[in-house]
């Protein structure tokens, strides 16, 4: 599956990657130099409003990436 959009945080913490499949997932990237980590997957909006919330991580924090 190929992302349709990607995203990090202004720290390069976490990479974000959107997935339509038939319903919309986001596959969640822990990013530290040249390693990640296995995805968290999150399924629909709220659960990544959740997420970014916990992480304290606003909206204007991310970062669009080129695919």
């Amino acid at each position: 599956m190929d992302p349709s959009a990607v995203w990090q945080d202004k720290n390069h913490r976490w990479r974000i990657e959107a997935i339509r499949a038939p319903d919309l997932r986001f596959a969640i990237y822990a990013t530290n130099g040249t390693t990640e980590s296995a995805p968290l997957w999150l399924y629909g909006m709220p659960a990544l409003a959740r997420w970014l919330m916990i992480q304290n991580i606003e909206l204007g924090d991310l970062e669009e990436v080129e695919l």
